[in-house]
């Protein structure tokens, strides 16, 4: 990947609609050339095009964040349960005092709280859940900074 490569995905994290044409004036390639670059970075680092969606507008007001202590052999098919649940938006299994924390979004606190007792804290091997209420969220950037 080279220069003209990350000012490519930069403009495309900006808004991954921008026209080749404008990605070529900004870039000082030709728009095939662009074209030609977007193809392989779609095959060997661009996971997805995709639409980050205003949650409240879907009636999803509620961000939760869980920390979740599991029993040591079981974290990876927990986190594999959670990734399942329409609700849980992000998992991650990490190295610290928890080993898993997941993100969810739900309809209000009643919601969430179907999802935690009705479903994730029935999951064997859960331990332990500690959850943290998202009350303002200042940056949601979910695409890589690049330097």
């Amino acid at each position: 990947m080279d220069e003209i490569d990350v000012r490519i995905l930069r403009a495309l994290m900006k808004n991954s609609r921008t026209p080749y044409r404008e990605i070529a004036k900004e870039t000082g390639i030709s728009d095939v050339a662009v074209h030609k670059r977007i193809k392989k970075l779609e095959s060997e680092v661009i996971k997805a095009f995709t639409v980050l969606v205003r949650q409240q507008a879907l009636g999803r007001s509620t961000t939760c964040v869980l920390g979740i202590k599991c029993a040591s052999g079981d974290v990876a098919e927990i986190a594999r349960r959670l990734a399942r649940i329409e609700d849980v938006t992000e998992v991650y299994t990490t190295f610290g005092e928890y080993d898993i924390v997941a993100k969810l979004r739900s309809g209000g606190i009643s919601s969430l709280r179907e999802v935690v007792e009705g479903h994730i804290s029935r999951i064997p091997g859960i331990h332990q859940i500690r959850a943290s209420i998202v009350f303002e969220c200042y940056k949601e950037q979910p695409e890589l900074v690049m330097c």
